[in-house]
Parts: C-alpha cells; sequence; structure tokens
C-alpha cells in the first residue's frame, strides 16, 4: 500500500519507516494523498474520503495511531472520520522481563512497536537485574540480561516512535534472584531485601542506577522499593535492634533519592510501603496518614499499583488518600498475565476499567498496563493484546464498549476480539462468577498436578472440568483452523489449542485411573496405562508449541526453567506407568499415592477451586532447599 505522507516532520521519518515495515506500507509521492499537521490540543483526527486523507495530531505516538487506522481504512476500502481526545499525559505497558520470561531486544521492540500502533506514549522495562551493570558481572548472569548497546538501540527505537523507554528498577527488594551471588552478601538484610544505612549499599545502589540510566535519554528512573515486608528483620536487627519499619523507610528512600538527585534523575516509587508504614495494609481506605509522615517522604512520585478491583469507587478512595502525601500519583493497572499459563482477560478488563474511570475522575497525568510474568512467564505477552488494546482505548476514551473494543481490536491490529477472549476459558469456569474474581487458575493447576496424587483433586470434584475443557478444545481448534493474522498469533493459538487438548487427555485418564483401581479393574487399567503413551505425545507436542511461543519474543535464558517443567511432567508419566503395571501384575497389591486421601487445598469457595504457583501444585514434598 503506498501513502504520500505530507507535512510530516522530518523526526517522525524513522518512525515512518519502522511502521512501514510493520503494516507493510510504503510512503512515496505516487501514493494515497495524506496530509498531516500536529495540533495544540489533546485530539487525535482523522479522515479518508476514498481517494485522499488527513491526520492532525496531538503527539508524535497518537500519529503513528492515526496512522495505523488510516491505513486500516485504506485497506478495506472503507471511509474513515475519526475524532480522539487523549485521557493522559503520559500513558504506556511496564513489561517484566525479570521472571525468567526475558524479552530480547527484538522482542521490547516488538512490543513498542505495538504500543506505537495503539499510540502509547510510554513504556517501563522492568529489569530487576535484566540490564548489564559493567562493575557487576554476575548481574544478570546467564538471565537474559540486555547490553548497554542493546538498550541504546531499544532507547534510538523508541524515541523514533515517540515512546519515552523508562528503566524501571530495584532498589530495596525483589533482589533474591542477586542475592544467590557472593556479591551481594555484605548488603543482604533479609531474603532479598537491601541493608539500609549500610554504606556498601549505596555505593552498590548508585553504580547499578548509573548503568540502568547510561543507554536513555529519560531522566526518569523507576526505583521500585515495593513489597520490602521484612525490611529490618535481618542483619539490620542484629546490628540496630528493633527500629520501626518507618523510620528505616524514611531514611533509605532519602538516601536513594539523594543519589538520583546528584545524578540529575526523577525518581518514582510504588506507593505501598508507605500505606504500610502507616500501619495499614495497602488496600485499606481508611489509611491515616501522620502529618509527620507526609512532612518526611522524599520528593519522589508515586505509583499506585492496583490489579485486584473492580468497583471505581475503591479507586477513587485510595487515589484520593494517595494524594494526601502531596507527590505526583500515577496509576498501574494489569493484563493479568500472570494468572498462571493463560492470560485472565475477565480480571484484566474488569479491574483496568475500574482503575482508568478513577483516574481519569482524579485527573491523573500518568497511568500504565503491567504485564507481569509472575512464576516463570509462562503465559505469552503475544496472547494479552486484546488486553493492551483495551488499555489504548481507555486511554482515547472516556469510556470502552465491549463493542468498541472488538471493533478498535479489528482496527488496529487486525484481530478478532472473540477470538483472545477464547483463552479467558481456560480459568473461567462456568461456575465462577464472570471475570473470574478470585483469579483461580485450574488450568495451570491440571497441567501440573499429580497423575495420582493431585494436591488439588478434593477442590475440582464439584465442578465438570472435562466437559468444560472439551468445549473449549474444539473453540481452539475452530480458531487454529482459521486463517490467523500474522505467525506470531497462530503460534499463540496453536500452543493453546495443545494446552486444551492436554488438558482433556489428562483429565480423562486420572478419571479412567482411579476408577479401575476402586473398582479392582486391571483390564481397564492395561488400557489407561497405554493412554499414558498419547498423553505423553501430547505434552512433547505441548512443550514445543510453548517453547515456539517463548523464543518469538523472549530471551533463551528462563526457557530451561519450563523445560524442567515439561521435563517432569514427561518423567512422571514413565513413573506412574511403572507403578501401575506393578499393580496390573498383582507384584503390590495397593497403590499408596491412589489410596491417600484428598484433602482440600486452602479455601475452596462457589468462585474457587483455588490458585497455585508451580512449586504449591506439583507435590507436597520439598523441590529444593534444606
Amino acid at each position: 500500500m503506498a501513502l504520500q505522507l505530507i507535512d510530516l516532520p522530518a523526526a517522525f521519518a524513522p518512525g515512518v519507516e519502522i511502521m512501514n515495515k510493520r503494516l507493510q506500507l510504503e510512503d512515496t509521492l505516487a501514493g494515497i494523498s495524506i496530509r498531516t499537521q500536529q495540533t495544540g490540543d489533546n485530539h487525535l483526527v482523522v479522515h479518508f474520503n476514498g481517494t485522499s486523507g488527513s491526520i492532525s495530531y496531538p503527539t508524535q505516538a497518537a500519529f503513528f495511531r492515526g496512522l495505523t487506522a488510516l491505513h486500516h481504512a485504506v485497506k478495506q476500502h472503507a471511509l474513515l472520520d475519526l475524532n480522539e481526545a487523549v485521557e493522559f499525559k503520559e500513558a504506556g505497558l511496564m513489561m517484566d522481563m525479570s521472571r525468567n520470561a526475558a524479552l530480547t531486544a527484538a522482542g521490547v521492540k516488538d512490543m513498542l512497536a505495538l504500543s506505537a500502533q495503539l499510540g502509547l506514549n510510554s513504556a517501563l522495562l522492568y529489569m530487576e537485574d535484566v540490564y548489564e551493570v559493567p562493575a557487576y558481572p554476575y548481574w544478570g548472569y546467564q538471565r537474559g540480561r540486555l547490553t548497554q548497546k542493546e538498550l541504546k538501540e531499544i532507547d534510538d527505537y523508541g524515541a523514533a516512535l515517540g515512546i519515552e523507554v523508562i528503566p524501571c528498577i530495584q532498589t530495596l527488594a525483589h533482589l533474591i534472584n542477586l542475592m544467590k551471588w557472593p556479591f551481594m552478601h555484605d548488603i543482604r538484610d533479609t531474603t532479598g531485601i537491601l541493608l539500609v544505612d549500610e554504606p556498601k549499599t549505596y555505593d552498590f545502589l548508585r553504580t547499578i542506577i548509573q548503568a540502568a540510566m547510561a543507554p536513555f535519554r529519560t531522566k526518569k528512573v523507576h526505583i521500585g522499593m515495593d513489597e520490602a515486608h521484612e525490611l529490618g528483620r535481618g542483619v539490620y536487627q542484629d546490628r540496630h535492634g528493633l527500629v520501626d519499619r518507618t523510620e528505616i523507610m524514611l531514611h533509605h528512600v532519602r538516601k536513594v533519592t539523594e543519589i538520583t538527585k546528584e545524578l540529575g534523575l526523577h525518581p518514582i516509587m510504588w506507593s505501598d510501603m508507605w500505606f504500610e508504614a502507616a500501619g495499614y495494609g495497602y488496600y485499606d481506605p481508611k489509611v491515616q496518614f501522620s502529618q509527620t509522615l507526609k512532612d518526611q517522604i522524599p520528593d519522589v512520585d508515586l505509583m499506585y499499583w492496583d490489579y485486584y478491583h473492580a468497583d471505581q469507587d475503591i479507586y477513587d478512595k485510595l487515589i484520593a488518600k494517595h494524594q494526601e502525601l502531596g507527590r505526583p500519583v500515577s496509576l498501574a493497572v494489569g493484563c493479568w498475565t500472570w494468572n498462571g499459563i493463560a492470560p485472565n482477560y475477565g480480571k484484566a478488563l474488569t479491574t483496568m476499567n475500574a482503575g482508568m474511570a478513577a483516574a481519569k475522575q482524579a485527573h491523573l497525568q500518568t497511568v500504565y498496563a503491567t504485564m507481569w510474568g509472575d512464576d516463570g512467564g509462562e503465559t505469552p505477552f503475544a496472547s494479552a493484546i486484546l488486553a493492551i488494546q483495551n488499555f489504548a482505548e481507555q486511554v482515547y476514551h472516556p469510556a470502552v464498549s465491549d463493542t468498541e473494543l472488538a471493533d478498535a481490536f479489528t482496527r488496529y491490529q487486525e484481530k478478532q476480539a472473540a477470538d483472545y477472549l477464547t483463552l479467558n476459558e481456560f480459568d473461567q469456569l462456568p461456575d465462577f462468577t464472570p471475570g473470574n474474581p478470585d483469579a483461580a487458575n485450574p488450568s495451570k493447576i491440571l497441567l501440573y498436578e499429580d497423575l495420582l496424587s493431585p494436591l488439588y483433586g478434593a477442590n475440582m470434584q464439584h465442578t465438570d472440568l472435562l466437559g468444560h475443557y472439551r468445549q473449549l478444545s474444539q473453540k481452539l481448534v475452530a480458531i487454529s483452523a482459521q486463517k490467523l493474522a500474522d505467525p506470531q498469533a497462530q503460534n499463540v493459538f496453536a500452543f493453546y489449542t495443545q494446552l486444551a487438548r492436554v488438558l482433556v487427555l489428562k483429565l480423562t485418564l486420572m478419571q479412567a485411573i482411579r476408577e479401575a483401581y476402586t473398582t479392582d479393574n486391571r483390564e481397564e487399567m492395561s488400557e489407561a496405562m497405554s493412554a499414558l503413551t498419547d498423553l505423553h505425545s501430547a505434552i512433547v507436542k505441548l512443550r514445543d508449541a510453548h517453547r515456539t511461543c517463548w523464543f518469538d519474543l523472549d530471551s533463551p535464558f528462563g526457557w530451561e526453567v519450563m523445560d524442567v517443567r515439561y521435563g517432569g511432567l514427561l518423567s512422571r508419566i514413565d513413573t506412574v506407568q511403572w507403578r501401575l503395571q506393578q499393580w496390573i501384575d498383582v507384584r503390590v497389591d495397593t497403590l499408596a499415592e491412589l489410596d491417600e486421601p484428598q484433602l482440600p487445598m486452602g479455601e475452596v469457595t462457589k468462585n474457587s477451586v483455588g490458585h497455585g504457583l508451580y512449586e504449591e501444585i506439583t507435590t507436597a514434598s520439598k523441590l529444593g532447599g534444606v
């Protein structure tokens, strides 16, 4: 497709080149005439009358959103009359790169290009240890760290698209992975938390902050500081006795912001520890901040993260509480890429819409959509792109209906919302309240459950999981049979289609094995044991499909953990076959694994069969440690 972009600033040319390749465009004098101009307000206005068009844009990122919408209209031979108002000064994705699935430089660029298509102008790279720090060779060692050169390329790429790329690091907690290396031992307080008031700690922090910022244009730095629950309760307490955590927190934040000030940086931090400092839970709207605390918080912006509430009123109250602290406040909502092995669209859309409505009502200037990867980064970011689209539509509209979201998803990504919403059914069971309010993750539980001794077996007894996953499998087979828009989408649906197949096979086999044992039917047990070979083959195909998705965006480092998890499933099948054959041959009279009573795991409610991490699902024994 050929367009002639008239009056476009020369600075936009590198970004246009990126988008030309992504959208298969060509900017040429022989193309369809498209007039462009920057406006003085916050409106993006795009017209196409069938023969020529125009884009009036408030920001560079908004221009690329407009270009994407116009490209779709021209491609569809459709007229276009688009008028949108940008609701926020800064909006973008926060990409977790520290939970094993570490985006490669190409993977980050892919997410930035998607951001530009949707008109987002900011990005946070959450990097605990996956950026190069020359002074510390073990920093990010075998973790998929990005080099200074790669980060500079990412920053240049973002700048070409009108996106400010901001490093989001940790300067207090969430450093457990680093603390296995000897160079961290002298600055460790408790597990994953740095030792406050130790001079070596601040030498270390200055070094990593400088290394994190060196490749970037921005002066903004997100310094973390969240969830330091055991702050001051380890080596610090041995040295100083029991000191109020508020005092420790204030002292540390002052020291870190002194470093950022000396370096000419603008710090941002997660806000939860100030609520704990006040003696309340993070989401308690009854929190009362003392004037002393308000006066002592250093000059640092606060980012309120909340991915859990479906009621706007809660966000309204908590934003107001944040504003009492007298610092600039931004909001981070969630794409729910961390529920398990599939995206939780119900939770993402419900909580995101409530939070974004509150952010607009409070006239916040900055919002982010977080893409965390808890427990190994198993959910591909490419599976959650409908949640990203919803976030972008919330940025450009006062409110967004389901129909408007579906239309926008087709306009900007040429994909069908219904296809991606199908992925929500991995964890949204028919018995649950819509939106999966308890964030249950039965698909992950079932994938990793033991074939003979399922820890969550009692939780699952009262719902028709097999019937549900059979229906889901049929839906996904039909979606995968379509000609999907791009290879990345094809890979995503190949993976999830195979996951549904595996869950059906596994559930069928677990029921057959237990039934044969309970009825003392060795002939039926022989049939079930033979079917385990089919499950083995299906899991190999699942691993291969998952691996393809992973390598689309992520570093090879980290995948070895998934190999261990899939390898465990495959090895366990071998042992189960061996044990069942012992029983079939009457070499053993009983199987203790099947005789063990099944006890409920956690609290089972009408909305949940449980939510488990890998180590909680796979065994009651210890996976490692002393």
